[in-house]
C-alpha cells in the first residue's frame, strides 16, 4: 500500500500524520483518504481535481495528475497551500 504523508495543517485536521491506503493511481487514494477524514475534501480537491497550490509528491518528486499510478512501495507526501509575503 502507498503511505500518505501529511504535513503542517493537514495533520491537525485528519487527525493523523501517516496512513497507508491501497489504491491504483493518486485519484483512488485520494477518495479513499477524503472518505475517511472528510476535513480534507475542501482543502485537497475542488471540482474532482487537485486544488490549486496543493502539493504532492511521489517519491521527493513533484505529481499533479489524479491519474499518477502508484505501488505499493511509493511514498506520497501532502503539503497545504502555505500563504506567504
Amino acid at each position: 500500500m502507498p503511505t500518505i504523508k501529511l504535513y503542517a495543517n493537514l495533520r491537525k485536521l485528519a487527525g493523523m500524520k501517516e496512513i497507508s491506503i491501497t489504491g491504483a493511481n493518486l485519484g483512488v487514494v485520494l477518495s479513499e483518504l477524503v472518505k475517511r477524514s472528510p476535513a480534507l475534501a475542501g482543502i485537497l480537491l475542488e471540482n474532482g481535481q487537485i486544488r490549486p497550490h496543493v502539493i504532492i509528491t511521489k517519491n521527493g518528486h513533484n505529481i499533479s495528475g489524479l491519474d499518477e499510478v502508484l505501488t505499493n512501495e511509493d511514498q506520497i507526501a501532502i503539503f497545504p497551500p502555505i500563504a506567504g509575503g
